[in-house]
């Protein structure tokens, strides 16, 4: 699990910036993301970020996905 504390003025640059440069789309204040066989649900709420990696390519460890999510944000 992922948690990153943001303000909602960076959560919105975070959405639009992931949106641009790799075509996720964080939409609301929760969802699913998925993308090359990866799959999270996500949810921002009181200042913070969570995204909880739910289903992967089984060849990928859970830490290589999240590190790589990380460096999307």
């Amino acid at each position: 699990m992922i948690q990153i504390p943001l303000t909602p003025e960076q959560f919105q640059s975070k959405a639009a910036n992931i949106a641009a440069k790799q075509g996720i789309n964080l939409v609301g204040h929760a969802g699913t993301i998925e993308k090359m066989g990866v799959k999270a649900d996500w949810i921002y709420e009181n200042g913070v970020l969570t995204i909880s990696i739910v289903d992967k390519p089984f060849f990928l460890s859970e830490a290589a996905v999240e590190e790589q999510l990380k460096k999307f944000l």
